[in-house]
């Protein structure tokens, strides 16, 4: 049974919590528990650990602080399941590079698979005024309805980031993005096939830590470390959209690729064969 002799039953509870974490801790370094994997059930720790509820719970709450877990399911069963260690790259500019092939899928569906990962998403479609910040960029009055398309994209069914598209609702109907499906082929090309296209992005990017709506739907701690990015896109005549992206702290690198192709294969060639960039 963890505990040190002296110390009053709050100090023992603390020192406890803590050594649970720093074993469990290691365990997922070790490979123990692998990405993806449930540890023990909080019942099965109390009993390896000889500690009460209350003090395996603290134990798993300073493992989702570090981000090494969540709460999820795996085999249909609720419990804490070990997130995937390092940092998955996105790569921002791929939706807007001019000479983007035309597939199937959409940026995020790519940059999964460039990663080696398997993605999927969770889709919502609502009409309602959106946050003044949005309406600013996009040009309309505080009050005006505008069709919202949101997604919760994961990773090997790891909760990953969320998107959240905002359009003005004559520009969403006439490309039907105010349907409450997902668009696989993505909502810049359904732009530009409604003659819509995008010639103009602005990025805002910046640091943030998840209130209670982003703790929920990224299954992190409230407080914890966000990068959010928002995009305001444009034809030669009005703004289309403005999109939220909100993405794990610790867990995310964001690049951007400006340039010809061959000059980019070149700095990727260099860095590749040095290593991880931090």
């Amino acid at each position: 049974m963890l505990g040190i002799l002296g110390m009053t039953k709050e100090e023992r509870s603390v020192s406890a919590y803590t050594q649970i974490a720093r074993q469990l801790t290691a365990e997922i370094d070790d490979g123990t528990y692998a990405a993806g994997s449930a540890l023990p059930t909080i019942p099965e720790l109390q009993e390896r650990f000889g500690v009460s509820r209350i003090t395996i719970r603290g134990a798993l709450g300073e493992l989702a602080k570090q981000g090494l877990v969540y709460t999820g399911y795996v085999e249909g069963r609720r419990g804490t399941l070990v997130r995937a260690t390092g940092r998955t790259d996105h790569y921002a500019t791929d939706a807007l590079k001019p000479g983007r092939k035309r597939s199937s899928y959409d940026a995020f569906s790519e940059n999964a698979k460039r990663a080696g990962r398997r993605p999927s998403k969770r889709f919502s479609m609502r009409i309602e005024a959106p946050p003044s910040e949005v309406a600013e960029r996009l040009g309309l009055e505080r009050d005006e309805l505008v069709v919202v398309r949101g997604l919760l994209q994961l990773l090997d069914d790891e909760p990953w980031s969320t998107e959240t598209s905002y359009y003005p609702r004559d520009l969403a109907a006439q490309a039907n993005l105010d349907t409450p499906h997902d668009i696989q082929r993505g909502t810049i090309r359904a732009l530009a096939d409604a003659g819509y296209k995008e010639i103009a992005h602005v990025d805002e990017i910046t640091d943030a830590t998840a209130n209670e709506d982003d703790a929920q739907a990224l299954a992190v701690p409230v407080g914890y470390p966000l990068l959010i990015q928002m995009r305001t896109g444009s034809t030669a005549d009005r703004v289309t959209r403005v999109t939220r992206y909100v993405r794990l702290g610790r867990r995310t690198r964001v690049l951007w690729e400006l340039g010809h192709e061959a000059g980019l294969k070149v700095i990727r060639e260099a860095r590749d064969g040095h290593g991880d960039v931090v």
